[in-house]
């Protein structure tokens, strides 16, 4: 995600592709930032999503892992439920020196401030940044961030 005049992308593009494999040009300079912190916004979201679903389906006797497998197979399908949700929410395994639930909330913060300057309410965001303070506040602020699923379901 490169934000970069369409000149200065044209000279830099050869060398972003020594190191990376998909290299989008999102626009004049800040774009590409922007454009990152609103894939880590989305998600986010989706974590919490699927959290909060394994939570349910936990207290209504639905496996987890059999109802991240069936998501899986229809529209609620995503990296965040194939990765996040069946690698870490399943198992319950949060480890610490993986993406924190602080980096989290900060990469958030960003997209909140994002928001804020252009007048926009984005109300999902503002929940899961109570989530994962409450998150922080439990003592999970080192831990892989799917661990909101933890809190979430009281596991």
């Amino acid at each position: 995600m490169v934000g970069a005049t369409s000149a200065l992308y044209a000279d830099i593009e050869p060398l972003i592709r020594c190191f990376a494999t998909d290299v989008t040009h999102c626009g004049d300079v800040g774009a590409g930032q922007v454009t990152k912190i609103l894939n880590n916004m989305v998600l986010f979201e989706t974590v919490n999503a699927l959290a909060e679903a394994v939570a349910v389906a936990r207290h209504n006797g639905v496996d987890p892992k059999l109802l991240l497998d069936t998501l899986s197979k229809g529209s609620a399908d995503s990296f965040a439920l194939r990765n996040h949700g069946m690698k870490a929410i399943v198992p319950g395994n949060f480890p610490e020196r993986a993406f924190s639930t602080e980096y989290a909330l900060k990469d958030l913060s960003y997209a909140l401030e994002l928001a804020a300057e252009a007048g926009i309410r984005i109300r999902g965001a503002e929940l899961v940044a109570k989530v994962l303070q409450e998150a922080i506040d439990a003592g999970s602020g080192a831990s892989y961030f799917p661990v909101i699923a933890r809190h979430i379901g009281g596991r």
